[in-house]
């Protein structure tokens, strides 16, 4: 399963938050319907960074600071 990453709240930078989710089955590029912590990914903006290479962070280093920890601890578990 490959992980897209989506961003919460993007049109604020205080209150961004990045999630990882899985790719949609049917349209690959694209979140499934929830985030790796649970939270509906309807409303939440698709980021284009991929990681670069096997082993690389799910996210963008940029946004480091704004990943969710639970998302980050499913992906890393």
């Amino acid at each position: 399963m490959g992980i897209v990453v989506v961003v919460e709240q993007p049109e604020d930078p205080v209150l961004l938050v990045v999630h990882a989710a899985g790719a949609d089955p049917d349209v690959p590029g694209d979140p499934g319907p929830v985030t790796a912590c649970g939270l509906d990914t309807a409303g939440m903006a698709v980021d284009p960074w991929r990681p670069v290479a096997p082993g690389s962070r799910w996210y963008p280093p940029d946004l480091r600071r704004r990943v969710c920890p639970r998302c980050d601890r499913t992906v890393r578990g």
